[in-house]
C-alpha cells in the first residue's frame, strides 16, 4: 500500500470571528460572521518586524480560503476589535487559507452596523 504523504494540514477550530467594513473610524458593514480561525504561532522574525514598522502583532491567525479580505477590514475576536495589517495567502497548505496578522486596536472603531 502506497505512503501517503505528510502534508500541512490547517485545521481552524480555536474560534470564531467577525470580519467588518469600516469608514471614518465606524464598524459599518459585516463582510464575513462566524469565519473559523486557527490561532498561529507570532514567530520572532515577525514580531521585530512590525516593531521596526512602528506596529505591533497581537495575533496571527489563518481562516479558510475567502475573496474579498483586505488589510482595510477589522477582525472582531470575542469583543476585542483588530486591525488586520497583512494578508498571506497560504496555496501550500491544505486546505488552502489566509494568514492574517492583527493588531489589537486601541481606541475601538464605534459599530454602526444594523441590528448590532
Amino acid at each position: 500500500m502506497p505512503r501517503v504523504e505528510n502534508k500541512d494540514f490547517m485545521t481552524f477550530n480555536d474560534g470564531e470571528l467577525t470580519i467588518c467594513e469600516v469608514k471614518n473610524r465606524n464598524i459599518v458593514a459585516t463582510k464575513a460572521e462566524g469565519v473559523r480561525f486557527g490561532n498561529q504561532t507570532v514567530g520572532i522574525n515577525r514580531f521585530w518586524k512590525a516593531k521596526v514598522a512602528s506596529s505591533t502583532v497581537d495575533r496571527l491567525v489563518s481562516i479558510p480560503m475567502m475573496q474579498g479580505v483586505t488589510t482595510q477590514n477589522v477582525c472582531i475576536v470575542r469583543d476585542e476589535q483588530y486591525k488586520i495589517l497583512q494578508i498571506q495567502e497560504k496555496f501550500d497548505q491544505s486546505p488552502p487559507c489566509l494568514f492574517l496578522t492583527l493588531e489589537r486596536i486601541q481606541t475601538a472603531y464605534k459599530d454602526v452596523r444594523e441590528g448590532a
